[in-house]
């Protein structure tokens, strides 16, 4: 299930991002740029950026780490739960991001539609997920 939602959320975040991208102004995404009035951001640019950016090609990026577990050692220096490999805490990281994103969004441009509460929660899954017993056994390091 956190394979799954870790792509899920990477289809759905990496083109929509571009599409953000390649027009700022929102109009093709039915996004007026006016719930960004209040914000530090005058178009959909960075937004945009950052959503296919991190929290699309990221997820990806988390997601085939998970499977390959790759052993790196300058990863696994910066890992702060050393029993651990250290995608496990890139995934928690990844959930936490993702939740952090939703709500740094509505207090600033407001509950505006079903996808921001839909998102926290995707975020919240692969927290859970990465956290459950079963996932830091699979992640536990062997020495």
């Amino acid at each position: 299930m956190l394979f799954f939602l870790l792509f899920f959320q990477g289809i759905s975040a990496t083109p929509s991002g571009a599409m953000l991208v390649i027009d700022p102004s929102g109009e093709r995404m039915q996004m007026p740029v006016t719930w960004l009035e209040g914000t530090p951001f005058s178009n959909y640019l960075i937004p945009g950026l950052l959503l296919s950016i991190v929290l699309g090609l990221g997820a990806f990026f988390v997601l085939i780490c998970l499977l390959i577990l790759p052993e790196w050692s300058w990863a696994q220096r910066l890992n702060p739960f050393k029993e651990q490999h250290w995608t496990w805490a890139a995934s928690a990281a990844f959930g936490l991001a993702l939740m952090t994103w939703i709500t740094v969004q509505v207090l600033m441009i407001g509950l505006s539609v079903w996808l921001q509460p839909f998102y926290f929660a995707v975020g919240l899954a692969i927290l859970l997920l990465t956290l459950s017993p079963s996932m830091r056994n699979y992640l536990r390091r062997r020495t």
